[in-house]
């Protein structure tokens, strides 16, 4: 085993940027135990700092659902976007069904004028702007739509599916959150191109997650792992369970299998 990938929400994380002592203990026994260790998360690299200041650790990161790879150092070495037309057809879909929509591209973070816009933890981070209409997005790393109703969001993603699966990647990373990525992109491409330039087989990765944005990406690796709280989809396609996320699964997974 050369790489563990993880991620975050409801995966590694305790709660909200919540990472326990437990589990950053763990990590970085395994870091020193020279196994690789990344992050593959729906997040922007923007929604991940605050974990790695209490992580101590400077891992890849694979982030926007594979839209990008950064560096340890911070460089994005992978950048795949949303074409703006395809943009401006599931925005329209999106507001048509009276929903409100945040859109990313790198530092950018775009949302409608009309949006009663949530003060979020990172948004200070970002070069926020605020649009007329919908056409005057350009292409995108990333579309969320967030819903405190799941039933809401179930219906929303049938009916994007339903008119845009040939263009965009389309899911719920929880019930809560429907994520829209770039078409033939995934945290499982992201591992793909993390392993060419690691020079390793894809068999050589173990990978946790929850959600349904995971499951290209536990298909992907040799050691798929998913968490007690998972998602029904991962249920029913991986048998490998550990703990939930409030029970530090991640770390105590890793602490049996590696003997740390």
């Amino acid at each position: 085993m050369k790489f563990v990938v993880s991620d975050l929400d409801g995966t590694l994380l305790y709660s909200h940027n919540i990472i326990s002592e437990y589990t950053i203990n763990t990590l970085n026994k395994l870091v020193r135990k020279n196994i690789n260790f990344a992050i593959a998360t729906g997040r922007g690299r923007q929604g991940v700092q605050t974990i790695l200041k209490q992580l101590g650790l400077k891992p890849y990161l694979i982030c926007n659902n594979g839209a990008n790879i950064y560096t340890p150092e911070g460089e994005c070495i992978f950048d795949k976007r949303i074409p703006q037309n395809t943009v401006t057809k599931i925005l329209k879909e999106i507001r048509k069904n009276n929903l409100f929509y945040s859109a990313f591209q790198n530092n950018y973070y775009f949302h409608s004028k009309e949006e009663p816009v949530e003060n979020f933890t990172t948004r200070s981070l970002f070069t926020e702007i605020a649009v007329e209409k919908e056409e005057d997005i350009p292409d995108l790393n990333k579309i969320i739509v967030t819903n405190d109703n799941p039933e809401i969001l179930v219906r929303l993603v049938k009916l994007l599916k339903d008119k845009f699966s040939s263009l965009a990647e389309i899911m719920l990373s929880q019930p809560t959150c429907l994520d829209i990525a770039p078409k033939h992109c995934s945290k499982g491409t992201g591992i793909q191109n993390l392993a060419k330039i690691f020079n390793l087989n894809t068999n050589d990765f173990m990978a946790f997650g929850d959600g349904e944005n995971d499951l290209e990406m536990l298909k992907t690796v040799g050691y798929p792992v998913i968490m007690k709280n998972s998602q029904e989809i991962l249920k029913a396609s991986f048998s490998c369970v550990t703990l939930s996320n409030k029970e530090d699964g991640v770390a105590k997974y890793l602490e049996k299998f590696f003997n740390l």
